[in-house]
């Protein structure tokens, strides 16, 4: 970079020859001495001088990420650790640009309006967008004292020196020059060529001792004044559009083309490409994309946003990495591995989940989880499966199913698939022939409970609608009106049965409700709220339902999601309200989640008796993050009820322990669980231990208790709703 001690307009020009040559075009005397950048050597971050490093691909290929204490540069094509750049380093050279790595806090020590003056003067006298390098050059004259006017009128002696490119001479009369002026600057030539009044009305101000360069940056200033008129709007639109592409490339990503000749023939190529409607084309020239890396960010592994959607092994995983370094709760406890051991973005994530306090981070195919919790579907055969006592059993049964028009029922055990017997635990192939991810065929032999004897059934998977309100009636007991709920899932599609089952049991006039939650893993956040304010109803109004506690990266998120009790349904319809002074609750070890959300959320406003097991213990929950066509599920938040209340990591005890039974159908007064609620419910106590007690769970083993969809053990925020 030159430098030179400012004495006149005439030494600023003849200083600052080279470097505006350089860039957008012209030769001089001094050329020779112009040690112009070569291309980098096949490389990886190995520095060249004192302050430029040098990396062997292109510049989109790299994620520059702006961190407190420097730069870090992830080559997103490449299973490499990332580089970490110090302060030292003022440019990073690519094998096709330059990044000047000053540019973002030089350009902030000008207004706005400043640094855009200085862009259109390139744009003005050559038609081309400013190299960063340049720019920042000018910056730096700006700075040390150098006039709006004086650096405009070292541009247009510039130009009068390449005549051949920018048209201007230094014998070019008035008239010519303003004319010349309306061409470059304003694309107005020709039919839209400016009349006699404009070119005398410009050329008088000359004649009264203007300077070129200050009549140039006054015919910018009035061609922007045309934005609303209906003639030359474009004039004003193309400009503006030009500015934009200008401090895209130059400012935001610090660019500059790596020879004198490419520096002149590409940037003029991107001013031109500019429309008054578009700034497409000239953004395809440039060719970088979604990286602006201006930000202060604190990590390391740069930003989720800025690498996101690079779908090789490589970009993918460095995407978890910065993922999970932002959002993940736990962030600060994460073990780093290496990339290179794991072929798959997804086992890259589980490597880093911590696993000391995480059992529920997961992934899964994008489309499939978004059509069950969005829509109900899914492919199966419409059964829930549990072992029990050394066998399979059906939990329960999707009505409209196949299996329900095969008439399987809560209950009934699962003898053979193809042919093949079925033991305690399934086989890889058995497992993956009960739980299809296809319509597909299989043969069972079934045993009904109560039987003696199987019998087959053949049965194709299809797209099965859950029906998260699996059963609602309301039983009499005791001369008590006592409504009875199945509520399996969280779904959006909970929403409207469980608000048409609240009010049914409000038009009855229920003393109590049995709330089943047994079966019931979790999903979305809202729906347990709506379900929690119905039941509550008036007393917890203007109550806090959960308030959601993020990582210390994001207070303002915690700020922001505090939870109230709902009065209104989706589409703000007011939710019916029950009322009741306290509510039964079915639990087991899968009731988790949003589910666990309901009890605790209840705590503070009403007397929450549980009947069952102990609930799994998941005061966590997500927001789906998707990249790639993976959904991401790391746990983001806590969270804590009312009374700040939310420390249930070993889960809910019962208030009566009461093993479940598959003996029984859902509903049946007799079912040990429901049973015990309506004995508490008339007696305001358990049923004796001879009744039912629940055995120790068994020790859960990765093989025979695989869970098919993990990811109904949810808790989630919908985002982009009323609800978030």
């Amino acid at each position: 970079m030159l430098s030179f001690k400012q004495s006149s307009t005439q030494l600023l020009a003849l200083s600052a020859l080279t470097l505006i040559l350089s860039a957008c075009g012209g030769s001089s005397s001094q050329d020779a001495r112009q040690t112009t950048v070569s291309p980098a050597p096949l490389m990886q971050a190995a520095p060249v001088s004192s302050d430029v490093m040098q990396f062997a691909g292109k510049r989109q290929n790299y994620r520059i990420t702006r961190t407190d204490t420097g730069f870090v540069v992830l080559d997103t094509t490449a299973s490499i650790p990332a580089t970490t750049v110090g302060t030292s380093i003022k440019v990073l050279q690519f094998t096709d640009f330059r990044v000047n790595l000053t540019i973002a806090d030089k350009s902030k020590t000008l207004s706005t309006t400043a640094l855009n003056n200085l862009i259109d003067l390139y744009i003005a006298f050559f038609n081309c967008v400013p190299d960063a390098d340049g720019l920042v050059y000018w910056i730096d004259q700006y700075k040390a004292g150098a006039t709006e006017a004086q650096i405009a009128e070292s541009f247009y002696l510039v130009a009068a020196q390449s005549p051949e490119l920018t048209g201007y001479t230094s014998y070019i009369t008035n008239d010519d020059f303003i004319r010349l002026i309306y061409k470059n600057v304003l694309s107005r030539s020709g039919s839209t060529a400016p009349n006699a009044a404009e070119v005398d009305y410009w050329s008088s101000q000359l004649k009264k001792g203007a300077s070129k360069g200050s009549i140039v940056r006054a015919v910018l200033v009035a061609a922007r004044d045309t934005a609303n008129d209906p003639n030359w709007s474009w004039v004003a639109a193309l400009l503006n559009n030009k500015l934009d592409v200008a401090n895209y490339f130059a400012v935001q990503q610090g660019l500059s083309y790596l020879t004198r000749s490419d520096n002149i023939t590409k940037n003029m190529a991107i001013a031109a490409a500019v429309t008054s409607n578009s700034t497409s084309a000239a953004l395809d020239l440039i060719g970088v994309s979604g990286n602006d890396f201006s930000q202060i960010i604190t990590s390391q592994y740069g930003t989720p946003d800025s690498l996101a959607n690079i779908c090789t092994p490589a970009g993918e995983k460095n995407w978890v990495r910065a993922h999970l370094d932002d959002a993940y709760l736990w962030y600060k406890d994460i073990i780093n591995v290496p990339q290179s051991f794991y072929s798959t973005p997804q086992d890259y994530f589980q490597a880093l989940i911590v696993k000391s306090k995480d059992r529920f981070s997961f992934t899964i195919e994008q489309g499939s989880i978004d059509d069950y919790f969005e829509n109900g579907t899914d492919v199966s055969f419409g059964f829930s499966l549990t072992r029990d006592s050394g066998t399979i059993r059906v939990r329960y049964v999707q009505p409209g199913s196949p299996a329900d028009r095969a008439q399987i029922k809560r209950g009934a055990t699962l003898i053979s698939i193809d042919n093949t017997p079925i033991s305690s635990y399934l086989t890889d192939t058995q497992y993956g022939a009960i739980y299809p991810v296809k319509a597909e065929t299989h043969s069972f032999q079934i045993m009904d409970n109560g039987s003696i004897s199987s019998r087959p059934v053949t049965m194709t998977a299809t797209t099965v609608m859950t029906a998260p309100v699996l059963q609602s009636q309301v039983l009499y007991s005791n001369g008590k009106k006592i409504g009875y709920m199945v509520f399996t899932d969280h779904i959006r599609t909970a929403e409207a049965p469980l608000i048409s089952t609240i009010t049914q049991f409000k038009q009855e006039g229920i003393s109590d409700l049995v709330l089943d939650l047994r079966y019931n893993g979790g999903g979305y956040l809202y729906i347990a709220n709506e379900l929690a304010a119905m039941i509550a109803g008036k007393k917890a109004v203007n109550y806090v339902f959960e308030k959601l506690q993020f990582n210390d990266k994001h207070p303002d998120e915690t700020a922001g999601n505090i939870e109230y009790f709902y009065e209104t349904d989706s589409y703000d319809r007011p939710l019916p309200q029950l009322n009741l002074p306290r509510v039964f609750v079915l639990t087991g070890s899968i009731t988790c989640s949003a589910s666990e959300s309901v009890i605790n959320s209840l705590k503070p406003f009403m007397d929450v008796i549980l009947i069952g097991d102990t609930t799994c213990g998941k005061p966590y929950g997500f927001i789906q993050t998707n990249n790639c066509n993976t959904a991401y599920f790391a746990i983001q938040f806590s969270g804590v009820n009312a009374l700040n209340q939310g420390d249930f990591t070993n889960g809910f005890t019962p208030t009566c322990r009461v093993s479940d039974s598959l003996n029984y159908a859902l509903g049946d007064q007799n079912e040990p669980r429901l049973s015990a609620a309506l004995k508490y419910a008339n007696t305001g106590a358990c049923p004796t231990t001879a009744l039912s007690p629940a055995p120790p769970p068994a020790a859960f083993d990765a093989v025979k208790d695989r869970e098919p969809r993990p990811w109904r053990n949810n808790k989630l925020l919908k985002v982009n709703s009323k609800f978030r």
